[in-house]
């Protein structure tokens, strides 16, 4: 090892060749694609491991919602603070895709004397939700109302009825109306 001198007269180790010996880190790219070899960590949600070309395997995390699964490609993104990468997406995944599960946002216990009220940003109630002894009750709040779908819609229960307090029952299809049941009671 060779000491220089300072300017200032005093004669530390000269770094120059040391930092000649020292090889850089490979860096990675900003952006990857990688195969996920498996899709849950053991302790950790959110995390699949993930098998990089040439570079070895690592438990990457995943953006919300992303849900890689085993055999999927999938990109791994660069970012300060994660220094694996953060998988923001799936390449191409050739198993069916499942929807994430359903987290509760927001809940609240009614007690018997409350509701829980939707309303509109002018203050107009549109829909209230009770607790009463028979179960829950949804009460749209509005004089007229439309339950519209862009597909089918269902009502499902173990029974189920329709009751108008007053005037009729209107029922109106652009094809076949059908009514199967054990027995069909006409008034």
């Amino acid at each position: 090892m060779t000491r220089s001198a300072a300017p200032d007269g005093d004669s530390p180790l000269a770094l120059e060749p040391l930092l000649e010996l020292i090889e850089p880190a490979a860096q990675r790219p900003a952006a990857e694609v990688a195969r996920c070899v498996a899709d849950e960590h053991p302790v950790l949600a959110g995390r699949v491991r993930c098998a990089f070309d040439g570079a070895g395997e690592a438990w990457v995390p995943c953006l919300a919602g992303v849900r890689p699964r085993v055999g999927d490609r999938v990109l791994v993104l660069a970012a300060s603070g994660a220094p694996g990468g953060i998988v923001a997406g799936v390449v191409d995944g050739f198993r069916r895709r499942l929807d994430p599960d359903p987290r509760d946002t927001n809940v609240r216990r009614l007690k018997a004397d409350e509701v829980i009220r939707i309303e509109s940003d002018e203050g107009v109630p549109l829909v209230e939700v009770r607790a009463t002894e028979a179960g829950p009750a949804v009460r749209l709040m509005s004089k007229d109302v439309t339950m519209e779908s862009a597909g089918a819609l269902r009502l499902s229960g173990d029974s189920v009825e329709i009751v108008a307090r007053q005037g009729g029952v209107d029922v109106r299809a652009t094809d076949d109306v059908k009514l199967n049941g054990e027995q069909i009671h006409l008034n």
